[in-house]
């Protein structure tokens, strides 16, 4: 496609829009990179999940028009430590101020550093989700003096970077305050700490002198050696330029107005003569139901958290379907079988051919895997949730249930529902689990009136003469309908049918629909319950 037929182009989605921005900016790039990032000072949550999606699929769309493109995601595991977040232990408190990739694992499992800690619960999500990023830890590229040129560049021109930032201030900076700064964080050779040092001289070139308050006095040669981090506003556009990033995303605090990207722009193209990547702002991640997770964790929720109860195919459709300013929720309550049901009846409908353009580019770029299809979903996370926890959790058990009402499934898409849909009622909807009984509720039984017990005994008489879901159904109805009943008095009298036959059963009120429940229980095991032997 040429770049004039390629600007023609109708784009059916945000991320498309944007690469062909990035495509017509620079039509002879040979490799665009977008980029993602986090500093890895607490557990990883969902809103930064956003961050490396919106980068995803940006490279998707440009990969879809032919073009080379990389997905990089930057561990900040030189930042400092700020503060202890919750569940990490208060005598962590020492660490503060030291970079997150030299702090020991507060947990004491196998991981080498704080950092890695909580990097490698994140990168073990990733894969699943069908985002692969080239990881770049930033503690390393420090370590190897990667930066040296940016860095000596910032220091050449700091005045000028401060006068950038004080532009952006609401109270300006003194002449005296833009003399003495310095866009570099030291960290001390002698407490490893950076809020205590202070640079003292600096020569114009390679050589620096600081003096920290631990007593420590020293000179280094940033040719040779490095000692320090760089200011996040001025770290931030020294990488874009050394990364060559062409698209980068980033939450509302640095979107707004005179926020972090407005700062570090004018830096990249002040200071590093270059120009600041496409940058997209994102809404926030609104996580509902969840109260005990996070009241127990205390640091947030992540994406292998999410994971546990949401498909991954689902997960990423929440996010491609709706622009990256709006914001989303996530449910951990049972408004999360809505969003299973909306899938599947977005996914009918593009197995149909019926889905609108825009719609269903959304749903290619939730694959996985793109050249993978999706399989249809025959049968609902709702019913699988019911149903797995009849079968108590044993897929062969519910395949078998399956098989009874004729009710056809995604053996694998199966598995998966019923893993995650246990998972979800295990651990966050207990008040929806059902159990079915091991004996007849004889006290229920003896309290309903001489009408209500004829109905259950008419059921236990008559259910094994038509024991197939349209026998059943018309059985289970007509039991408590009587000739000359309104409509509205023959809906109270099932409803109040139901509820009894769910007690004696399952010793709640509702339950999932009552002729395909009693033929996933089996005949015998149904009567067991029903037939009260006086």
């Amino acid at each position: 496609m040429s770049l004039e037929e390629l600007m023609k182009e109708d784009p059916q989605h945000w991320a498309d829009s944007i690469a062909i921005k990035l495509i017509s900016q620079s039509p002879k790039k040979e490799k665009f990179i977008c980029a993602a990032g986090i500093s890895p000072s607490g557990i990883v949550h969902i809103g930064n999940f956003r961050d490396v999606i919106t980068s995803d699929l940006v490279v998707r769309a440009l990969k879809d028009r032919g073009y080379d493109a990389e997905l990089i995601f930057s561990w900040d595991d030189y930042d400092r430590l700020r503060k202890i977040p919750k569940n990490v232990p208060e005598s962590f408190d020492k660490y503060l101020w030291s970079p997150l990739a030299e702090i020991p694992d507060p947990y004491n499992c196998h991981h080498k550093s704080y950092a890695e800690h909580f990097e490698s619960s994140f990168e073990e999500s990733t894969p699943s989700l069908g985002i692969n990023p080239r990881f770049i830890y930033q503690s390393k590229e420090y370590e190897k003096n990667r930066y040296y040129e940016g860095i000596k560049t910032a220091l050449q021109k700091r005045r000028k970077i401060a006068e950038i930032l004080a532009s952006f201030k609401t109270q300006n900076m003194t002449d005296e305050e833009k003399e003495n700064y310095y866009p570099l964080q030291v960290y001390c050779r002698g407490c490893n700490k950076s809020n205590a040092t202070k640079i003292i001289n600096y020569d114009g070139e390679d050589k620096i002198s600081y003096r920290c308050e631990c007593g420590n006095v020293e000179s280094v040669d940033i040719s040779k050696e490095n000692v320090g981090k760089l200011d996040w506003k001025v770290d931030w556009p020294m990488r874009w330029k050394y990364e060559d990033v062409s698209f980068e995303p980033g939450g509302e605090d640095h979107a707004t107005i005179g926020g972090s990207y407005d700062v570090s722009k004018e830096i990249a193209k002040k200071i590093y003569g270059t120009q600041p990547p496409f940058f997209q702002g994102y809404g926030f991640i609104g996580i509902e139901g969840a109260s005990k997770m996070s009241s127990s964790k205390g640091m947030g929720i992540s994406p292998q958290d999410l994971l546990e109860i949401y498909e991954p195919e689902l997960l990423r459709w929440l996010f491609t379907k709706v622009d990256p300013k709006k914001a989303i929720t996530l449910f951990f309550d049972s408004q999360i079988i809505r969003q299973y049901d909306e899938f599947d009846n977005t996914v009918e409908k593009y197995q149909e051919g019926s889905l609108g353009k825009k719609e269903a580019r959304s749903l290619q770029l939730a694959k996985v895997n793109p050249v993978d299809k999706l399989p249809t979903r025959e049968v609902s996370f709702r019913q699988v949730a019911s149903f797995g926890q009849i079968a108590q959790g044993n897929l062969n058990k519910l395949r078998k249930m399956f098989d009874r009402i004729g009710q056809k499934y995604n053996p694998p898409l199966l598995k998966q529902r019923l893993e995650k849909s246990q998972t979800w009622i295990e651990k966050f909807t207990p008040e929806l689990k059902i159990n079915v009984r091991e004996n007849p509720n004889k006290v229920y039984y003896t309290k309903m009136t001489d009408k209500e017990r004829k109905q259950i005994n008419s059921l236990a008489k008559d259910m094994g003469k038509t024991w197939d879901l349209e026998g059943l159904t018309t059985l289970v109805y007509s039991i408590p309908k009587k000739p000359g009943m309104s409509d509205t008095d023959k809906k109270i009298a099932q409803r109040n049918f139901f509820r009894n036959v769910y007690q004696m059963l399952i010793d709640n009120d509702t339950g999932p629909r009552l002729p395909t429940f009693l033929l996933a229980l089996d005949e015998k095991r149904v009567r067991k319950l029903l037939e009260i032997k006086k």
